[in-house]
């Protein structure tokens, strides 16, 4: 299989989970695997997929069959992944969490850049049912998270970035993990609170940076 064959077969992924079919879900990831294409190639295909259903819901709202079903598809695709994750996710000594604050549907990109996560070398835990920063930052907590990856709307970017840094003020959260917030619609331009990304994959190159910078590899 050319390169061009495994990139349209990556393609045709994200078009399973827009389309919601699990099972071309599951084989079409098998197949890209098998040649040639990594982990990481199947979760972008699988970002893409999810940022354009969440781009849908903004426009026009979507119903939950919908994503039901994509939930379902991209539950299918990850799961041929979960070898290559489980064998990633001790690089760093760094228990990491992800989930949606404020982000309707948001569960569906906790996951996809939860399973990035692993990839690049972190055990991570899937809040997807968080609504808060507060019930982020406590469940996170307890689980005892050192990196925690809040997931902001796209609209009011600034504004809910603002909401986050007082609640990490107010509960004292700075002194026991670090936080990285992906937000979407953050102007690039404007001074940063806090050390934001505005998409999964900056998001990921800044986890890694922090991990290398405060933690050891195995």
């Amino acid at each position: 299989m050319t390169l061009a064959e495994v990139e349209q077969v990556l393609q045709e992924i994200t078009g399973t989970i827009l389309s919601g079919n699990s099972e071309q879900a599951r084989q079409k990831s098998y197949l890209a695997m098998s040649r040639g294409a990594t982990a990481n190639d199947v979760i972008d295909a699988l970002i893409e997929a999810v940022n354009i259903l969440l781009d849908l819901n903004e426009v026009g709202g979507l119903d939950q069959l919908k994503i039901v079903n994509a939930e379902e598809a991209m539950s299918s695709s990850l799961q041929t992944l979960e070898e290559s994750l489980a064998a990633s996710e001790s690089r760093f000594d760094v228990r990491a969490t992800v989930g949606p604050v404020g982000l309707e549907w948001g569960h569906l990109l906790a996951a996809v850049i939860a399973a990035s996560l692993r990839s690049a070398g972190f055990h991570t835990a899937t809040l997807g049912k968080t609504k808060t920063a507060l019930e982020l930052f406590r469940n996170s907590e307890e689980l005892g998270a050192d990196l925690v990856l809040p997931l902001l709307p796209r609209e009011d970017a600034d504004k809910w970035l603002a909401s986050l840094k007082d609640e990490i003020d107010r509960g004292g959260f700075a002194n026991k993990f670090m936080v990285i917030p992906v937000a979407p619609g953050l102007d690039q331009n404007v001074t940063m609170p806090l050390y934001a990304a505005t998409n999964a994959d900056e998001a990921i190159s800044k986890a890694v940076e922090w991990a290398l910078k405060n933690t050891s590899t195995d």
